[in-house]
């Protein structure tokens, strides 16, 4: 079965905002599930690099990323981690969680 998230997107990629707040947090969580894994950390260049492959807009993605409290980051932005797991985390495109866990 196919996440709802999918009807925000097309062919894996953010196409559309969702008017409902529900929805648009639903497609946030997916996105996350395939941007950073659970207990992954990167660098700013590397979150926004995977992000350009979810979206056109990977700046305002990753930001609203933060904002929704799903990506934590330094205080100058420099690295960024997941901050908490989502339902989307188990779902085939999701990405596992790294063996070794790194925290700087």
């Amino acid at each position: 079965m196919d996440c709802p998230a999918e009807r925000f997107l097309d062919d894996g990629r953010w196409i559309r905002t969702p008017r409902r707040s529900a929805d648009r947090e639903l497609v946030l969580e997916h996105v996350a599930a395939r941007a950073l894994a659970p207990g992954e950390w990167l660098a700013e260049a590397e979150v926004t690099e995977r992000l350009r492959a979810l979206a056109d807009d990977p700046v305002r993605l990753r930001r609203d990323l933060v904002e929704a409290g799903l990506l934590g980051r330094r205080a100058d932005g420099s690295i960024y981690w997941r901050e908490r797991q989502t339902p989307h985390d188990d779902e085939p495109g999701a990405l596992p969680r790294p063996d070794e866990v790194w925290w700087p």
